[in-house]
């Protein structure tokens, strides 16, 4: 069963207070960023910062993630390098705009690896499909690399390639949401929703993070602590859904004991589809202590 990340905090790399304050937090992940939160004279100094987090700060239990700078970038690689060394968990990879991308990346993980005496494999990685380009060539970007653990959506990359703009509703963002959603499943992988940026609009959030939940994602990348609560709430299935999903699974082991392979629950058919589906909506709310 993957690991949750119903709640993917963003922080920049080089600020410690604000690192403080996350690790007391219920969010499931920490990204420490170094791509767009540090400006660029401060890079150096940011992923030195991040190398020495990862490498002396307990977590509590919670992922080490790290958003490097593109590996198109001057500073791309020599990140990269850094956060392996530092026993990085996840690496969000940006601009993963092909296939290729991720390969290198990989590439450079697995030898940094091996000189390092990582566990081989042990560092997964996170592309971020975030431009025009990338969600063209998503289908392909999603089989990368076997290191490919979740994949997430990038709203802001996205509507600058696009030259869209931004509506309350986000119906922008549906074809993309969708193509990241169904190549990602189509990999195995698990789908990560983008940050909602209005950080005191607290309604617009909710709705935003349903409307992913609604489509399949299993989480969301948030750019403020007051997001943590509410996106958790959202991802974690509700006391109706647990209730529902133990009926569903004892309807259907009732039926398979008695030679039939299908019930109904409430009226509707059910088959091992929707155990299935069932078992893995218990398996998170166990995972999320809700069961």
């Amino acid at each position: 069963m993957p690991r949750l990340r119903r709640s993917m905090l963003f922080l920049p790399g080089n600020n410690s207070r604000f690192l403080v304050r996350a690790l007391e937090s219920e969010a499931d992940s920490i990204i420490l960023d170094i791509e767009d939160a540090v400006a660029p004279q401060e890079k150096v100094n940011a992923r030195n910062a991040v190398k020495e987090t990862l490498s002396t700060i307990n977590f509590n239990g919670k992922e080490r993630a790290v958003r490097i700078n593109g590996l198109t970038t001057q500073w791309g690689h020599d990140d990269l390098v850094a956060v392996v060394e530092g026993g990085v968990d996840l690496v969000v990879v940006p601009k993963a705009d092909s296939d290729e991308i991720v390969r290198d990346a990989d590439d450079i993980i697995t030898e940094v690896e091996r000189r390092s005496g990582r566990a081989e494999g042990s560092t997964r990685i996170m592309p971020l499909v975030e431009t025009a380009l990338g969600i063209t060539n998503v289908d392909r970007t999603v089989f990368g690399s076997p290191r490919i653990d979740a994949v997430a959506f990038g709203s802001g990359d996205y509507v600058h390639s696009t030259r869209g703009q931004y509506t309350t509703d986000e119906w922008e963002f549906l074809y993309p949401r969708s193509r990241v959603l169904v190549g990602a499943r189509a990999a195995g992988k698990m789908p990560i929703g983008t940050v909602f940026q209005n950080v005191p609009d607290m309604e617009g959030l909710y709705n935003a993070a349903r409307r992913e939940r609604v489509l399949g994602y299993e989480g969301k990348m948030i750019i403020h602590p007051t997001h943590i609560s509410l996106v958790n709430d959202v991802f974690t299935p509700s006391a109706e859904e647990i209730d529902y999903a133990r009926r569903v699974v004892e309807a259907y082991e009732e039926s398979e004991r008695e030679g039939r392979g299908a019930t109904t629950v409430d009226g509707k058919l059910i088959e091992h589809l929707h155990a299935d589906d069932a078992r893995y909506v218990l398996d998170i709310a166990r995972q999320a202590g809700a069961l």
